[in-house]
């Protein structure tokens, strides 16, 4: 155990108590409250710090035909972001699709990629590539004006994924979902750590009202000292947290 670095919920009540100034003074809070005020810090990292709390992921899922509803309790998922939806078919060797129409002729009966025997000095290397990002801009926004658009949502009470509209064919889904950081990997960060503490203070401020005590480095403070200077503490760590955060993606549909 390491009171300094935590790693557990333990460890983590062991640095509130110390940081208040345990075992030199006695800080009236319980456990159970340092539990449930530790249980919040990580629900505000994981719902706002951005790339610490909570991640951007891509992960794929099976989806059958006429089911739009898929159970993942396995997954920590704060919210959604995107869906693709693919049954393997539609590429550049799918007979008539698309993408054949528009590649097929220049990259592999002509062999116009790069290094390709029908490569001329135009389409040698970065312009073969040019011509094929060109075409693939093209082809999204084909399937933007053309193509079915599917939206995934999650349902926090179910822990399920609900696909609208509903499949019409078994495909593999293309998920990007926000994802929750565990608890046993925020106990040590700076930012949970300083909010549980500011948080505590309020607690335990809240609860000795206008009792005064002795703080180790030999001033007084009454309960409602060390509860106003948990709230600003608290203020501060908050707006930390909304600077430090990543940007969080998004997009209008």
């Amino acid at each position: 155990m390491s009171v300094s670095r935590p790693e557990t919920l333990e460890d983590m009540r062991m640095y509130i108590l110390t940081r208040l100034g345990q075992p030199v003074i006695n800080v009236e809070v319980a456990p159970t409250q340092l539990d449930c005020i530790i249980y919040e810090c990580i629900q505000d990292a994981q719902r706002y710090l951005y790339g610490e709390g909570v991640d951007l992921n891509t992960t794929t899922l099976k989806v059958y035909a006429g089911v739009s509803e898929y159970f993942v309790a396995d997954m920590e998922i704060e919210a959604t972001y995107d869906i693709e939806l693919t049954n393997g078919m539609g590429g550049i060797n799918t007979l008539f699709s698309p993408m054949h129409m528009l590649l097929y002729n220049d990259w592999v009966g002509m062999g116009n990629y790069p290094g390709g025997p029908g490569a001329g000095a135009s389409m040698a290397g970065a312009g073969a590539l040019t011509s094929y990002e060109i075409t693939g801009e093209y082809m999204e926004q084909v399937n933007q004006m053309f193509g079915k658009q599917h939206t995934v949502k999650y349902n926090t009470d179910r822990r399920s994924l609900n696909i609208l509209p509903t499949p019409q064919y078994d495909m593999i889904a293309t998920l990007k979902l926000y994802c929750r950081t565990s608890a046993e990997r925020l106990y040590n960060n700076p930012l949970v750590k300083k909010l549980a503490v500011a948080r505590a203070k309020i607690q335990w401020g809240l609860q000795i009202g206008k009792y005064t005590i002795t703080m180790p480095d030999g001033s007084t403070m009454n309960g409602f000292e060390i509860m106003n200077r948990g709230y600003e503490e608290e203020e501060r760590t908050m707006e930390d947290i909304k600077w430090e955060s990543e940007p969080c993606d998004f997009y209008v549909m």
